[in-house]
């Protein structure tokens, strides 16, 4: 696999991540438990993020 297919994969994956995480915030009732996992998909954003910037 080659560094650049390495690092889309890499994105990719951390975009489905916080995709999930989304999801599942959708689906908590509690305030504690959707603030987690929407900081949880925030974090999975940024690393994208970050991976696609270098």
């Amino acid at each position: 696999m080659t560094k650049q297919a390495e690092k889309q994969n890499i994105v990719q994956v951390k975009t489905a991540l916080a995709d999930k995480y989304i999801r599942l915030a959708r689906t908590r009732r509690s305030k504690p438990a959707r603030a987690t996992l929407l900081r949880h998909a925030e974090r999975f954003r940024s690393q994208a993020a970050n991976a696609a910037n270098k």
